[in-house]
C-alpha cells in the first residue's frame, strides 16, 4: 500500500495504490460514491491486490484526504470531479499500468459521472455497484422523506452558515463542499438527474463512452430502485451492458444495501463470486 500525491489543475489530490505480488492482472481504480471517503474502500482494495490485481482509490478534492485548506475555501462541484480528478486519477492509472487493462470499479457516484472525464475513452471496462440516476421522487420509498428534509430544509439552511455542507454533524452524506453540494441538491430535485444540467458537449461524451459495463444492483438498496440503475445505463447507448441483481439471500448477511458490498463480511458471498466474474475483460 503506497500513498501517492497527485497535483492537476492547482487540485490536491490522495490517492492509495495497492500492488500484487506479482505482474498485476488488471488496474483497477476504484470510484467512490459521494461523500464516501476512499479508506472505506481499503479492505476491498486489499483483497483484490491479492487476488493479483493492481488496485488505485482515491478521494476527490475536498473529500477525506484530498484537502489541502479549509473546506470553505474549496470551490469544487462535482462536474470537476469528472472533468479534472477523475481525469488526473485515469492518466495517473496509464503511466502504472504495464500492458494489462484499465478496469473502473465504481459505487454510486463513480459510476454516474465518469464519460465526463477526458481521457474515460482509456477505460476497458466499467464495473457499477449501485450506481444509478438520483431523482428523489423516483428513489426508494425509505428514503423519499429523509431526501425532502436534505434538499429542502438541511442543504440549503446548513450550507450558507457553515461554508460547507456539514454532513458529518448531521449524520447526512458527509462533508463536502458547497458547490458540490448545491450541484448535486439541482440534480436531485431534476427528473432525469444529472442529464437535465449538463451540456451538450457532456452529454456527447456519454455517447463517445463504449467500454462494456457489468452493472450490480442490490435488491435491498435503500436509496436507488432497480428502474434508477436502468436509466443511468440508457445514457450509455454504445456500451455493451450486463445488469445483475444481487440479493441478500445469497450471502449469510441479512442485508447488503446502498454501501455494504464494500465490507470484508462480503469476501467470499459476493467479492469472490460476483464480483471476480465481473472484473474479467474479454
Amino acid at each position: 500500500m503506497q500513498s501517492v500525491e497527485l497535483t492537476a489543475n492547482n487540485r490536491y489530490l490522495h490517492c492509495v495504490r495497492f500492488e500484487p505480488e506479482s505482474s498485476a492482472k488488471a488496474t483497477v481504480v476504484i470510484a467512490a460514491a459521494l461523500g464516501v471517503k476512499q479508506r472505506f474502500y481499503q479492505p476491498i482494495a486489499l483483497w483484490l491486490s491479492k487476488q493479483g490485481y493492481r488496485v488505485i482509490t482515491f478521494d476527490y478534492y475536498g473529500i477525506g484526504q484530498s484537502v489541502d485548506k479549509p473546506l470553505k475555501q474549496i470551490k469544487s462541484d462535482i462536474i470537476e470531479w469528472a472533468e479534472l480528478d477523475m481525469t488526473a486519477v485515469i492518466d495517473y492509472a496509464q503511466s502504472c499500468q504495464r500492458g494489462e487493462p484499465l478496469i473502473w470499479l465504481a459505487h454510486s457516484l463513480g459510476g454516474q459521472i465518469v464519460a465526463m472525464a477526458q481521457n474515460a475513452n482509456k477505460i476497458d471496462k466499467m464495473v457499477t455497484i449501485a450506481s444509478g440516476t438520483g431523482y428523489w421522487l423516483k428513489a426508494s420509498k425509505q428514503v423519499r422523506w429523509t431526501s425532502w428534509l436534505l434538499w429542502y430544509f438541511a442543504a440549503p439552511i446548513s450550507t450558507p452558515i457553515a461554508g460547507y455542507f456539514p454532513g458529518k454533524r448531521l449524520n447526512m452524506v458527509g462533508d463536502m463542499p458547497a458547490a458540490a453540494m448545491k450541484q448535486w441538491s439541482r440534480w436531485c430535485r431534476s427528473k432525469d438527474y444529472l442529464f437535465d444540467n449538463i451540456s451538450t458537449d457532456q452529454k456527447v461524451r456519454y455517447d463517445e463512452f463504449s467500454a462494456p459495463i457489468s452493472a450490480f444492483h442490490i435488491t435491498d438498496d435503500e436509496l436507488l430502485q432497480r428502474s434508477n440503475i436502468e436509466n443511468l445505463l440508457a445514457h450509455y447507448p454504445n456500451a455493451e451492458k450486463v445488469l445483475k441483481d444481487l440479493q441478500p439471500e445469497i450471502t449469510e448477511s441479512k442485508g447488503i444495501g446502498h454501501f455494504n458490498f464494500f465490507r470484508s463480511q462480503f469476501k467470499e458471498s459476493l467479492w469472490r463470486k460476483s464480483l471476480l466474474d465481473a472484473l474479467q475483460v474479454n
